[in-house]
Order: C-alpha cells, then sequence, then structure tokens
C-alpha cells in the first residue's frame, strides 16, 4: 500500500490488470488514492476500468465482456508512477484559442484512427491525448460525431483546393481536364482511406451528406457551364457529358481509395477515357 510519503511505479497493464481485479475504491485504497484520484489517472493514461453497477453483475453470476486495453495516448505513458502526493505539475499547460484547440482535437482524432482505427478515436481518448479533460473537449465540439465531421470536411476541402490550384493555372480545356483528374486521384490516394473511414459511419456519412451532394452539382453545372460558353454545345448535353465522367472519375477514386488498383493505374485509365470521351461529344455536336 501506498502510504503520504511513498510511491512506486508500474505498467498500463498493470493498472488495467489491478482495476478488473477488484473494486476501484479497493485498488485506489491500496494505492493512498481516493476513487476519484485513480479514476482520473486511468481516465488520462487512456485506462478502461468497470463501470458502476459491473462488481454486483460480477456477484450475481454474471459474465461481463472486459474492453480491451488501448494503446497508450502518449509512448511516456507505458510506465507510470503512483503517488498519493500530488505533482507540482504533470504537464506543461497552456492556454490556446478557441479555433487552435478545435484545430488541435482535430488533429489527435486523426492521428488516433490513422494508428488505431475508428473505434479508438473516443473523445475521452481524444481529450487524454490533447492533453484536457472530456468535459473541456465538449466545449468545442458538441459530440464525437461532429468532430469527425469537421475531420473529413477538412480532407474534402484540402482536395477541393488542390483541385481548384490546378484548374485556375490552366487555360487550355483538356488540359485542366488532365490536370485536375491527377490531382482527385493523387489527393485520394492519399486521403481516401481516412475519408474511407470517416464515411463508414452513419452518422457522419448523414450529416455530411446534404452539403457534400450540394458541392458536388455546382461543380458539375461550373464544368457544363464552361462546356456551353467554350464549344457551343446544349447544356444538356454537357451536363449529361458532364455527369457521366464525373461518376467514372468517382468510381476511380473508389477504387483507389479501396486499396483494388494503384493511383497510376487508376490515372492512366481514367484520364484517357475523360479525355477521349469530353472530345467525342464536342466532335459529335459540332458534326451535328
Amino acid at each position: 500500500m501506498a502510504t503520504r510519503s511513498n510511491s512506486f511505479a508500474l505498467s498500463r497493464k498493470d493498472l488495467y490488470q489491478r482495476v478488473w481485479s477488484k473494486p476501484i475504491s479497493v485498488v485506489a485504497k491500496e494505492m493512498g488514492l481516493s476513487g476519484n484520484a485513480l479514476s482520473k489517472i486511468c481516465n488520462r493514461l487512456s485506462v478502461p476500468y468497470p463501470t458502476r453497477g459491473h462488481w454486483a453483475k460480477v456477484s450475481a453470476g454474471k459474465r461481463i465482456a472486459r474492453p480491451v486495453l488501448p494503446e497508450a495516448p502518449e509512448p511516456s505513458a507505458a510506465q507510470i508512477t503512483i503517488s498519493a502526493v500530488r505533482a507540482g505539475s504533470r504537464r506543461s499547460r497552456s492556454r490556446l484559442t478557441p479555433q487552435v484547440r478545435r484545430d488541435q482535437l482535430v488533429a489527435v482524432a486523426e492521428c488516433i484512427i490513422a494508428k488505431q482505427g475508428l473505434h479508438a478515436a473516443s473523445m475521452k481518448q481524444i481529450a487524454a491525448t490533447a492533453g484536457i479533460s472530456e468535459t473541456q473537449a465538449y466545449n468545442y465540439f458538441g459530440s464525437r460525431d461532429q468532430l469527425l465531421v469537421e475531420l473529413a470536411r477538412r480532407e474534402f476541402a484540402k482536395i477541393r483546393e488542390a483541385r481548384r490550384k490546378d484548374f485556375i493555372e490552366s487555360s487550355d480545356h483538356y488540359e485542366r481536364i488532365i490536370r485536375t483528374t491527377r490531382t482527385y486521384l493523387r489527393e485520394i490516394g492519399q486521403r481516401g482511406g481516412l475519408l474511407q473511414t470517416l464515411l463508414s459511419s452513419p452518422n457522419v456519412r448523414s450529416m455530411l451528406r446534404n452539403e457534400h451532394r450540394e458541392q458536388q452539382d455546382s461543380a458539375l453545372r461550373a464544368h457544363a457551364q464552361s462546356l456551353v460558353d467554350r464549344y457551343g454545345i446544349p447544356r444538356s448535353v454537357a451536363l449529361g457529358c458532364t455527369a457521366v465522367l464525373t461518376t467514372l472519375c468517382l468510381r476511380a477514386g473508389k477504387l483507389i481509395a479501396d486499396k483494388r488498383i494503384p493511383v497510376e493505374a487508376g490515372e492512366r485509365m481514367c484520364i484517357a477515357m475523360m479525355v477521349q470521351g469530353s472530345r467525342d461529344i464536342v466532335t459529335a455536336d459540332r458534326a451535328a
């Protein structure tokens, strides 16, 4: 048992085994801590512990699945020191602006998802990794889904911005098709895995559906109008052509994101079909 004058070191795994071996209040007393203090330590280190009523169910003979121990929120958390005496300063603290804090939480969520999967990106884990309480994290995002939606929005925005840059730097219609298509597929190769993971959540997918459709429709209409203005193609034909070629590009992106084809193969096939398809439409309309 820890006393007011001593402390001892143990690993996260040891702590995890202890809090699942007996009530947390008992474990805390053995360590010279209060139950609330030990709970906070577990939260900070992302060590799951039994919820209220767990031991009553165990006493009643019920079998309850134990959650697995996730990875440590940071490497230094693998080995910990338990002491009844509060440390002068556990971590350096700084007051961040609301926007900087939101950016930090989004970046932390992205890192956790990349390393451990979507299931590991709970608000508790994200907040602990960012060095704030879970309650504080909810001050910046009302729910976990809102945070994940913001991450998806930022990824889509990066793809749109990369394509926009290529678009304004090109003047020839076919050069724009080639450059923007290549950029889209390469961006999907880089960001598609994360986006696919985020969109696997029904809530995230539902929250993004309308705004994502509006953005796609706006881009489709803008491209169709450029065909009308440049080549005099009927608007209905321009819209239909653009819709078909856009669907082709999106499908190639999906295959790349799913790792079913390499980016280079997707580029060769998709660009060839899009450029030739666009030329055929223009040529056929002029002939007509």
